[in-house]
């Protein structure tokens, strides 16, 4: 499976359990990259317009395949770490308050790809992509 998530700095993805932040455009190229996307019913939010197909399940990262793209928000990932081929990460490079943190290390993945965009809430987001390591 390949893990789309959000984070700050401090890998921050939650603080008082809401989503540190909300920006279409981040949406937009999460759309560009799939076409098909597993959530949990608390991501749908976000995605109820969306061109993508949306799968939304409390279990979906129990549910979803190889190659299949899940949106990650208040879910620990280390559990599924053996079925992730590939991570993609959406920076905000700002630091904000979280009690809920992104529980992957990305020292052990190769960083593949990189791009800075506008967002609707950021001046600068930071699109990484990841494999494993060998």
């Amino acid at each position: 499976m390949n893990i789309i998530v959000c984070i700050d700095d401090k890998f921050g993805m939650l603080f008082n359990k809401r989503r540190q932040s909300r920006d279409s455009n981040v949406i937009k190229d999460i759309e560009k990259i799939t076409k098909e996307l597993w959530i949990s019913p608390f991501s749908e939010a976000l995605f109820y317009d969306s061109s993508c197909s949306i799968n939304s399940d409390k279990d979906f990262l129990d549910k979803a395949g190889k190659n299949e793209y899940c949106f990650v928000e208040t879910n620990t990932v280390s559990p599924y770490i053996s079925k992730v081929e590939q991570i993609i990460v959406y920076k905000w490079n700002r630091n904000y308050p979280s009690d809920f943190q992104f529980d992957v290390l990305l020292e052990n993945w190769v960083l593949i790809d990189k791009k800075d965009f506008v967002g609707t809430s950021h001046e600068k987001i930071t699109r990484e992509t990841y494999v494993r390591g060998r």
